[in-house]
C-alpha cells in the first residue's frame, strides 16, 4: 500500500478542495431552483412541497454524484458538470424576468465557480488519488478473497 494514500494525507490534502466544489454546487442549484419556482410560482399551497421535494432531489442528485467520486469513478465528475451546465441555462434563460437580476449574478458565478473548481489542479490530484485507492481496494480484496 503507498503510504502517501492513507486516509488522514487524503483528508488532509484533498478534502477543503472537495467540499468548496460541493457546496458550491449545492448552493447553485438551490439559486436555479429559487429562480425557477420565482420565475414558474406554484400556487401558495403547493409551494412549500415544490421547495422540499426540489431540495431532496438537488442534494440526493449531488450526494450520490459525489459519493462515486469519493468511490473513485472519474466519470462522476460529469454529473457534476451537467448540473452546472443545466443552472447555467436556468439562469441565462430566465434572465430579467421576475427575479432581481442580483439573483441571476450569483448563480451564474456559482455555476461558473463550481466549474473551475472542478476544473482545477488539487480537484484534478484527488481524482486520481480516489481511483488509485479504488485499485488498493480491489486488489486487497482480490487477494484476501
Amino acid at each position: 500500500m503507498n503510504q502517501s494514500l492513507d486516509f488522514l494525507t487524503i483528508l488532509r490534502r484533498h478534502f477543503p478542495v472537495f467540499i468548496a466544489a460541493f457546496f458550491l454546487a449545492l448552493f447553485s442549484l438551490a439559486v436555479s431552483q429559487i429562480l425557477l419556482l420565482e420565475v414558474y410560482p406554484p400556487s401558495l399551497d403547493d409551494y412549500g412541497i415544490y421547495m422540499m421535494l426540489g431540495s431532496c432531489g438537488i442534494s440526493l442528485y449531488l450526494c450520490g454524484a459525489n459519493l462515486l467520486v469519493i468511490r473513485g469513478r472519474p466519470w462522476a465528475v460529469w454529473l457534476i458538470v451537467a448540473a452546472m451546465v443545466v443552472c447555467i441555462l436556468v439562469v441565462v434563460g430566465h434572465w430579467g424576468r421576475r427575479a432581481p437580476d442580483l439573483l441571476y449574478s450569483i448563480g451564474l458565478l456559482l455555476s461558473l465557480a463550481t466549474l473551475l473548481t472542478l476544473n482545477s489542479k488539487r480537484y484534478r490530484a484527488m481524482l486520481a488519488a480516489m481511483v488509485e485507492v479504488r485499485g488498493q481496494r480491489a486488489a486487497w480484496r482480490k487477494r484476501f478473497k
